[in-house]
């Protein structure tokens, strides 16, 4: 059985404010990521309220949890947080953290303009200021498109896209949610992402959760597609009520996915914890806690 129809058989059925005055000086980790220490990420967004009341406190309390890598959200007017790039760069330093990703958006999926391209261009120059890898849609654009043409126009912004951010020595990745394993004319739009996009101008940041919840296999994407997914979203989630829990607490095989790291290409791993069973810091440290102590998480 060829991998186009694998997928079309059975793919769609197995998815700025309140920051304090002055530096970041209370309870700092060491800025040296040392060694022997999991090179655990965590998406802010999983903690988008706190980030709202009090960035600064907020960043404090996930370095002292020991998240080494942060991915930032909500890029606004050369920003992130209220902070410009190299401000938040020095804050995260001192912290003993570095800012790697960044989720974001860009206009120009929506509407192909000079100036969503300039747009596009600011955004990348200020996250390559902050130190970061890589650069990230941020969900899937314009929602959920209703024919394969235009499924392959989106594939060759994505190659555009991808040939800009490299222009800024950066990486693009694409963050699915749900939308895209529902088929369109028998066919599964991540899938034909997947063919269509050029490994060397995109990688695929993997929602973990996501494809779970949409009852797709994501370990057949990882194995079937080696060296695409530079970077994922590591959650776990209840599938039968399509609620993210605690890691280690729902039905993703988090064991089988970290075994396919070297496979797949991933270079850098985020936790994103959108739905608590706690506060969202409690829950947050209990993912961390969690992938430290489990002996199939390497690094």
């Amino acid at each position: 059985m060829n991998r186009r129809h694998f997928f079309k058989t059975s793919a769609a059925v197995v998815a700025a404010s309140a920051w304090t005055a002055g530096g970041a000086t209370a309870d700092p980790v060491s800025a040296a990521h040392p060694a022997g220490k999991k090179k655990i990420g965590l998406q802010l967004y999983s903690l988008r309220d706190d980030m709202a009341r009090d960035p600064e406190g907020t960043l404090r309390e996930v370095a002292k949890m020991g998240y080494s890598f942060i991915e930032t959200y909500g890029y606004r007017d050369g920003r992130f947080f209220g902070k410009t790039p190299k401000e938040f760069a020095g804050f995260a330093s001192d912290l003993g953290m570095k800012m790697t990703s960044s989720h974001t958006s860009f206009p120009v999926f929506w509407n192909d303009t000079e100036e969503n391209w300039n747009a596009a261009k600011r955004n990348m120059e200020d996250t390559r200021e902050a130190g970061s890898k890589w650069i990230v849609q941020a969900g899937y654009p314009g929602g959920r498109y209703t024919s394969l043409d235009q499924v392959k126009r989106l594939a060759e912004l994505y190659n555009r896209v991808g040939q800009l951010a490299g222009s800024f020595d950066l990486k693009l990745a694409y963050h699915n949610h749900r939308e895209e394993f529902r088929a369109i004319e028998d066919q599964i739009p991540y899938q034909l992402y997947l063919e269509l996009t050029e490994q060397s101008l995109m990688a695929f940041q993997m929602d973990i959760g996501h494809v779970a919840n949409e009852m797709a296999d994501y370990r057949m994407y990882l194995k079937l597609y080696p060296g695409r997914f530079g970077c994922l979203h590591i959650r776990d989630t209840n599938v039968a009520t399509k609620v993210a829990t605690e890691m280690g607490r729902g039905q993703v095989a988090l064991e089988d996915v970290f075994n396919l790291f070297a496979h797949a290409g991933v270079e850098d791993y985020y936790v994103e914890q959108e739905e608590y069973n706690y506060t969202p810091l409690q829950s947050v440290k209990m993912c961390y806690d969690y992938l430290a102590a489990a002996p199939f998480v390497a690094w």
